[in-house]
């Protein structure tokens, strides 16, 4: 955030209810705050700041809707993917998930986001993508087996 302030996990506690998923929304905040979507990066630029709390942000109108947007996109995406191609991204969501878990463990003792001695995300400083199941994915989205439910055809 360019004045240095952002919210840390005990500050979205109230929403996430646990550890794990604060740390989850950190991270999904971050990646949004630079994402494609303009709405979602100014809700999320808002909440990281400060300016703005996950509350209000959750249940603004314009950001459900631009997040909902989001989403309705990634379950076509998963829906036009060949069997091979959700496969794949499977597997590359195990590996990714076992690299988050990695993370975590170092984020754990210490070695995390803040031992960076630019300050910086280190998997962004070699001018990587973001890291994610979506990587290489082309049109297919992200990675798993395609829905049998809940976001399906009704």
């Amino acid at each position: 955030m360019p004045d240095g302030r952002e919210v840390d996990q005990a500050e979205l506690l109230g929403v996430a209810k646990d550890e794990d998923r604060a740390r989850s929304l950190l991270r999904a905040l971050r990646t949004l705050s630079t994402g494609p979507d303009p709405k979602l990066r100014e809700m999320a630029t808002g909440v990281l700041r400060g300016d703005l709390t996950a509350e209000q942000a959750f249940t603004d109108p314009e950001y459900t809707a631009a997040l909902f947007s989001g989403a309705d996109k990634i379950r076509r995406a998963g829906e036009r993917r060949t069997d091979a191609e959700a496969r794949e991204a499977g597997e590359r969501f195990g590996e990714w998930q076992q690299a988050r878990r990695t993370e975590d463990e170092r984020e754990d003792q210490g070695e995390g986001r803040g031992a960076s001695p630019s300050g910086t995300d280190p998997r962004r400083a070699s001018g990587e993508q973001p890291a994610g199941p979506w990587r290489h994915s082309g049109s297919g989205g992200l990675g798993g087996s395609r829905p049998t439910g809940g976001f399906g055809h009704r």
